[in-house]
C-alpha cells in the first residue's frame, strides 16, 4: 500500500467564497475566479478526477491539505477562510471517500481563536493533524506566543506539516530573486523554519512534537555535516546537539524523482522519518503524463534499501503518525 502524505486541494466550496473577491492571489488565480471551479483543473477539486490518477499510479490513500492557503484576502477573514476549507476537505473528499482520503486542517494563526479552530477540526471533523507554515504572518515560528500551539499538538500526539511560504524579504529586496520562477528561496524557508524550532529550544520543550517537512527537509541533509561542526564550535551554550533535533523532524519525498536527493534524505533521517509525497497536484508535470507521480513512486522504488524499509515510507510511517488503523 501507498499512502501519499502530503498533497494540497482547493475544495469548491472554497474557491467559490474566494472567486466572490475578484481579487488576483498568485496562488489562486490560475483558478481563474469563476463562480463555477475550472474543469481544467479538476485535480485540485474533484476527488473523483484524483481517484482515477491515484489508482493509475498505484497510490491508494491521499492526505489532502488547502493547497497555498491565503494569508489575507480581504473582505474575507483568514480564520474564516480556514474553517471554510476544513469543512469542505471533510465534506467534499473525506466523508465521500473515507477509504481513499485523510484530511489535515490548515491553519493561518497560531493563537487565540485559531486554537478553537484546532480543536474544532481534531476532536469534531476528525482531521488527522495540521498544516501551518514557515511563518505566521511574517513571524517565525519559534515565537513564544506560539508556544500553546506547539503544547497542544503535543498533547494530541498529531503531526504538523510545515509548508514553505514566503516573507517577502527576498523578493522585495532582491526583485530578480525569483525572476525565472526557480524558487530556490522555498527550501531555504523549510530549512530556516526547522532551525528556528531547534535553536528556539521548541523541539526541546515539547520532544514528542511530529513534525513533517516538505520537499525532503530543504536544504537541511545536504547541509547536514556542516550545521553539526558550526553547532558545535558556535552553539555549545545551548546545552543540547541541535543534529539530534534535527534528525527528529519527518520529511516526505517530494523531490519530484530524484533519486539522488531520495538518498541524502534517507541518509540523514533514517528509514522510520521519511515519508512518501508526490505535492500532487503541483510539481507533477499534469496530464497526461504526471511524471513526477510516476517518478516519485520510482524513485522510492528504486532506493538501495531493504524492502521492509520501503514499506516504512511508502506506507508505515505515516500510518503511525497520522495513527491510522
Amino acid at each position: 500500500m501507498i499512502i501519499d502524505i502530503f498533497n494540497h486541494c482547493f475544495p469548491s466550496k472554497y474557491l467559490k467564497e474566494v472567486a466572490k473577491t475578484k481579487r488576483v492571489e498568485p496562488a489562486l488565480a490560475y483558478m481563474q475566479y469563476e463562480p463555477e471551479p475550472a474543469p481544467e483543473r479538476a485535480d485540485f477539486w474533484n476527488p473523483a478526477t484524483r481517484i482515477k490518477v491515484m489508482d493509475k499510479f498505484g497510490i491508494d490513500i491521499q492526505v489532502v491539505n488547502l493547497a497555498m492557503a491565503p494569508f489575507v484576502l480581504p473582505p474575507l477573514e483568514p480564520l474564516a477562510l480556514n474553517k471554510l476549507a476544513n469543512d469542505g476537505i471533510v465534506e467534499e473528499f473525506v466523508n465521500k471517500y473515507p477509504e481513499r482520503f485523510v484530511g489535515l486542517a490548515t491553519l493561518t494563526s497560531l493563537t487565540g481563536e485559531a486554537l478553537d479552530e484546532l480543536d474544532r477540526c481534531i476532536r469534531d471533523l476528525g482531521l488527522k493533524g495540521v498544516q501551518i507554515f514557515t511563518n505566521v504572518n511574517g513571524k517565525p515560528l519559534d515565537s513564544p506566543e506560539f508556544l500553546p500551539f506547539y503544547e497542544k499538538m503535543a498533547k494530541y500526539d498529531l503531526p504538523i506539516l510545515i509548508h514553505p511560504t514566503s516573507m517577502n524579504v527576498v523578493e522585495d529586496t532582491n526583485p530578480w530573486a525569483s525572476k525565472y520562477g526557480i524558487s530556490l528561496n522555498w527550501p531555504y524557508y523549510s530549512s530556516n523554519a526547522m532551525g528556528m524550532l531547534v535553536y528556539g529550544g521548541v523541539l526541546q520543550k515539547y520532544p514528542n512534537l511530529k513534525v513533517v517537512i516538505h520537499h525532503l527537509g530543504g536544504m537541511i541533509p545536504f547541509y547536514g555535516v556542516r550545521i553539526w561542526g558550526w553547532a558545535r564550535t558556535r552553539l555549545t551554550s545551548l546545552g543540547y546537539d541541535p543534529i539530534d533535533y534535527f534528525k527528529m523532524f519527518y520529511a516526505d519525498t517530494a523531490t519530484n524523482g530524484s533519486v539522488s536527493a531520495m538518498k541524502c534524505g534517507y541518509d540523514f533521517f533514517g528509514p522510520e522519518h521519511v515519508v512518501f509525497a508526490t505535492d500532487y497536484p503541483y510539481n507533477v508535470i499534469g496530464p497526461p503524463t504526471y511524471i513526477g507521480l510516476s517518478e516519485t513512486v520510482k524513485s522510492v522504488k528504486e532506493l538501495a534499501i531493504p524492502e521492509n524499509e520501503k514499506q516504512m515510507i511508502f506506507e508505515g510511517n505515516a500510518r503511525r503518525l497520522l495513527k491510522m488503523k
